[in-house]
């Protein structure tokens, strides 16, 4: 098979970057888009066919691919020039084509687009080309994308149902994906892939007596991220309680100037710190020097910083958002609070900092033992194999359909 693995970047996020190498061990993997950042992929079944963000690279590279599409199959090349043409101005056009030139030249057996809202370009590749597609859902695409943006929903509700399947990170986002026209016989479950070499840095929790309890967040600068309402929590315990917590944001970018000024006013600078995102491995090494990890998020698929956090060792107080009640089971995995409840926040806080390290450790490790169970990479990636073989054989028959 010939799979192209789409997210428009090259590489991609850590997760679909799992997906790329665990699913090229026995196929033939495609990736377009833009190249983010140099990478070189040890394997050779994965193939590299950027769009430079250089015109003048751009404009060589695509001449000679037009040249080889036109002698390799004309009819698809003059396909593809009158797909084009619903763009309105000419250099749309122009980067629209030399986006899609390479798919059409290279032509993937399975086209598997990770953000929904993709399909709005790319459906045409199913239409004009009989390219099977998969969609994944996610998370903000399926969750808010269509809600706030009304025109994506009704896309999804018109092409949805011609889908030939479905990867969902959760059953609960599995749901949402119905609401839009999904067919639930075509959806398949398939738990986020963690790395085998995870869930050997395990570490059990220590309790740490009169020292601050310290609380980590990880993700990008984002409404949905919730991380207003975890700033909420601290002040409360702070404020109202008189407990010091020290709280360490880790994201992307810069933080807004919302969250900045919510520090100031709660008079919470000496208590909250934001730091830029960092390389995996060195993010792995700080989240096992803070004593738990904070999901405060209002919309979520199933994050996987909790699945790493909880793969470590490090106790996780999440959100009732998404897919999180899957993973983190009230008293057994995890603390789950309420959407919204900084008070509900922090009172999950005050439960870590006075239970008995025997206890913490005794939910750290059914954690860590639901992770290394439910999300093995090596388990996921045979569900991929599988989802690309019964969309192309038109079925979807696996044990691990989502309801």
């Amino acid at each position: 098979m010939k799979i192209a693995i789409f997210s428009g970047s090259v590489p991609s996020t850590t997760f679909i970057e799992h997906v790329i190498l665990g699913v090229a061990s026995t196929n033939e993997v495609l990736l377009f888009g833009v190249r983010e950042r140099l990478h070189n992929y040890e394997s050779k079944n994965i193939k590299c066919y950027i769009t430079p963000k250089s015109h003048y690279k751009n404009l060589l590279i695509s001449t000679y691919r037009v040249g080889l599409l036109a002698i390799k199959a004309p009819k698809d090349l003059l396909k593809l020039i009158k797909v084009i043409k619903k763009y309105p101005r000419v250099y749309d056009k122009w980067i629209w084509f030399t986006k899609f030139l390479p798919i059409i030249l290279y032509r993937p057996d399975v086209f598997h687009i990770q953000w929904a809202r993709d399909l709005e370009f790319y459906w045409f590749l199913k239409e004009q080309f009989d390219i099977k597609i998969v969609v994944s859902f996610l998370g903000s695409h399926i969750n808010y994308s269509p809600i706030v943006q009304p025109y994506m929903g009704q896309i999804y509700k018109e092409v949805f149902p011609l889908v030939d399947g479905f990867h969902a990170v959760s059953k609960a986002i599995a749901l949402e994906g119905q609401k839009y026209g999904a067919n639930s016989s075509k959806i398949k479950l398939i738990r986020s892939p963690i790395q085998e070499t995870i869930f050997s840095e395990y570490r059990p929790p220590q309790k740490h007596k009169n020292q601050p309890l310290k609380l980590i967040s990880v993700g990008r600068h984002h409404w949905v991220k919730g991380y207003k309402f975890a700033l909420l929590a601290i002040s409360y315990l702070y404020n109202t309680l008189g407990i010091e917590c020290h709280y360490t944001i880790i994201a992307q970018g810069s933080p807004s100037e919302e969250l900045l000024f919510m520090r100031n006013r709660l008079g919470l600078e000496k208590l909250v710190s934001f730091q830029k995102g960092m390389p995996q491995e060195t993010l792995f090494k700080s989240l096992q020097t803070f004593d738990a990890l904070l999901l405060p998020s209002l919309n979520e698929g199933v994050a996987n910083v909790v699945l790493e956090a909880m793969a470590l060792g490090i106790p996780v107080i999440s959100s009732d958002c998404g897919g999180m009640d899957e993973v983190v089971l009230p008293g057994k995995t995890g603390w789950l609070v309420p959407v919204y409840d900084p008070e509900a926040m922090a009172k999950a806080v005050l439960e870590v900092i006075h239970i008995s390290e025997e206890v913490l450790q005794r939910i750290t490790q059914n954690a860590h033992d639901l992770v290394k169970a439910e999300f093995c990479a090596e388990h996921s990636i045979q569900q991929f194999l599988e989802l690309y073989d019964q969309v192309l054989g038109g079925v979807i028959t696996s044990e691990t359909r989502a309801k």
